[in-house]
């Protein structure tokens, strides 16, 4: 199976694993003119109007906030060009905003991702990813002492003698799954939700983390079980994608139900029904107006997983 080019995927760096690790290299790095800069402000991304603000050395903005910078992490080559992320969450957002002044601003990651290109979404995602896991783990989780940032900031140690554990990025999994049923002599429908936690009308896949002990098939099974009390079987994987939001791996698979029988837990989730081909082919999309339902955005695994079901179902039907 090839790999769709979902948002987030597809990353063009080379990560330099090794050289990375040679502090001098990365130093050498660093102060090239040519070397981009991502500054990043807690969960905030820099911006023109118009395109994500991919900064040099050559502009006077730059080398002002690598000097206000709290950490500088290496994310990659891209060819023989640097990239690195800034982290100027120390800052206060007036401070910055006013050595900013009014060619730049900080923006919503996700909000803004039309002002993205597909080469800069995966690079900025990882830039925010490693840069929020940084911010989690200043204290060492064994003994609470500070931890001190190497190679390049892909890999965190306790400062503590006695303790000197080592912390590296971590990355959440999660499951998420279209769920089909289709009984004999009839047309097959797939199951969508409205969850708690995005707009109303909206209606998406079931998902959810993998438990510890656990593959990602169980994981499937679990959690549509869970949530909508659903048996299934024959859980595929389909695709995986990135996801910044904070830190996680969405994992896409498609599942068949064994019965249609709903039993919701609104705990999890809000609602959740059966959709044929048909009815899905007229929902509208994240964002529009109106009291129709709407598809997830279109930068989602959740909507890629939607569209590729409703592509095989158009396909059976020709």
């Amino acid at each position: 199976m090839s790999s769709p080019a979902l948002t987030f995927s597809q990353m063009s760096l080379n990560r330099a694993s090794s050289a990375r690790k040679n502090e001098t290299w990365l130093q050498e790095q660093q102060n090239r003119a040519d070397t981009v800069f991502l500054p990043v402000w807690r969960s905030l991304c820099l911006f023109t109007q118009e395109q994500l603000a991919w900064l040099t050395r050559e502009l006077e903005i730059t080398r002002q906030l690598i000097a206000q910078a709290s950490n500088c992490y290496f994310l990659g080559l891209d060819g023989e060009q640097a990239v690195f992320v800034l982290d100027l969450s120390d800052l206060s957002q007036q401070n910055l905003e006013a050595m900013l002044g009014d060619k730049y601003q900080l923006k919503d990651f996700r909000i803004s991702l039309p002002l993205v290109t597909p080469k800069q979404a995966p690079v900025l995602a990882y830039g925010r990813a490693l840069n929020h896991w940084h911010r989690q783990c200043l204290h060492c989780g064994y003994c609470g002492e500070k931890t001190l940032s190497l190679d390049g900031g892909h890999r965190r140690k306790c400062q503590s003698e006695s303790c000197a554990k080592e912390h590296f990025p971590r990355t959440d999994p999660v499951v998420i799954m279209l769920v089909e049923h289709q009984a004999p002599g009839e047309k097959a429908r797939c199951l969508l939700a409205q969850h708690h936690n995005i707009p109303a009308k909206v209606v998406s896949t079931l998902a959810g983390f993998v438990d510890p002990g656990e593959s990602l098939e169980e994981a499937v099974c679990r959690e549509v079980q869970e949530e909508a009390g659903v048996a299934v079987e024959q859980v595929t994987y389909m695709a995986s994608q990135p996801w910044p939001f904070p830190n996680s791996l969405m994992i896409g698979f498609f599942a068949r139900a064994k019965n249609d029988k709903l039993n919701i837990d609104n705990d999890e989730i809000a609602d959740a029904k059966w959709f044929s081909a048909e009815e899905i082919s007229t929902f509208d999309n994240w964002g529009d107006e109106g009291d129709n339902y709407k598809l997830p955005r279109k930068e989602s695994i959740a909507r890629y997983l939607i569209d590729t079901w409703l592509a095989q179902q158009q396909k059976q039907q020709t």
